[in-house]
């Protein structure tokens, strides 16, 4: 039956658009933290992204749900405090929102969806913007991650 509701839940909420967070962290050498999508990913299975995800109701702000993100995803925490933003993209099926942080406690640890206990990235790299722009499964836009760099040497010269 909770199989049925969900399935049910899925179907009423097909056509509305999702809202999601992702949050690019950059390091002391300008490198970039990517996720690898796991093959058995139903978005995009073995492609690079950042860590990012779905806004839950529950999350209280679209900077926490970044956040909660980032920890599920790459075991990183970071303060909402520290995020910059930097923009929103209205895609066909989603609208996401994207920060910038250079602060962040932890090291990368890939581990299970803690919802679904899936893994849904199987490995990382931390990238300069130029690695990036070769890679050739990469889903991030560049302009995005040049737009982060440059807040956050607006950031640092302010």
């Amino acid at each position: 039956m909770k199989l049925l509701l969900e399935n049910w839940q899925e179907v009423l909420n097909e056509d509305k658009k999702k809202n999601i967070a992702s949050i690019i962290c950059v390091n002391d050498k300008q490198q970039i933290l990517i996720l690898r999508r796991s093959q058995t990913d139903k978005h995009k299975p073995m492609s690079w992204d950042l860590p990012g995800g779905h806004i839950d109701p529950s999350d209280n702000s679209i900077e926490a749900a970044a956040a909660r993100e980032l920890q599920e995803e790459a075991g990183l925490s970071v303060d909402i405090n520290d995020l910059i933003y930097v923009a929103q993209r209205d895609l066909k099926k989603a609208t996401r929102y994207t920060f910038v942080t250079t602060k962040w406690a932890g090291n990368v640890e890939l581990k299970p969806n803690p919802k679904t206990d899936i893994i849904e990235h199987d490995e990382y790299k931390w990238l300069t913007i130029d690695e990036i722009k070769d890679l050739e499964q990469s889903i991030i836009p560049n302009y995005i991650l040049s737009k982060a760099l440059d807040k956050i040497q607006n950031e640092q010269t302010a």
